[in-house]
């Protein structure tokens, strides 16, 4: 079949059609992925600005393995967390010792945490450290019914409500009896 020419122009108008046709393809797959993508971004805005703040947590909570051992003469363990650049709700610490596991949470409001003492004056006003910052920890282990030596800890924050992964972890605990006034 033989495609009509135009008499003015002498275009084919055949020739025509399919190139508006494929412009106007191009148009609406531009147009349509424009609209996904508006959709998906927001999607993915509002979850991060709701607080969904774990994604980027790994390495801002961690154990100060300076401040970490197990005093066998007194049966007390003592652990330092360090908080990076993020303001936490709570952390879950648990610690292993002999087949048994304890596991406690210490807010970032000031509470007595059953046989949780800080160090060095002992007080039992218990509070996270402040964005940034760093505090050390005694548990009382033979009084939380673990019998020592500790064998690991491990942390877990608590981002806008949302538990997240286990952000650090020490399988080895020193002993630390000779450090200890």
């Amino acid at each position: 079949m033989k495609a009509k020419t135009d008499k003015i122009t002498g275009k084919n108008k055949k020739g025509l059609s399919e190139v508006v046709s494929i412009v106007l393809i191009l148009a609406l797959t531009v147009a349509l992925v424009g609209i996904v993508w508006g959709v998906i971004s927001n999607l993915i805005e509002e979850g991060v600005s709701e607080g969904n703040s774990c994604f980027d947590i790994f390495g801002k909570v961690t154990l100060n393995n300076d401040y970490t051992c197990y005093n066998s003469t007194s049966n007390e363990m003592l652990f330092g967390i360090n908080v990076g650049d993020i303001v936490l709700d709570e952390v879950i610490v648990a610690i292993a010792a002999n087949g048994t596991s304890l596991s406690f949470r210490i807010s970032n409001q000031t509470s007595q945490v059953a046989n949780l003492m800080n160090y060095p004056d002992r007080s039992t006003n218990i509070v996270l450290p402040a964005k940034g910052g760093g505090k050390t920890y005694i548990l009382s282990l033979a009084s939380a019914g673990l019998s020592g030596p500790a064998s690991s800890i491990r942390v877990a924050p608590i981002v806008a409500n949302n538990q997240c992964e286990i952000t650090d972890s020490l399988e080895q605990i020193d002993d630390c009896a000779s450090l200890i006034p």
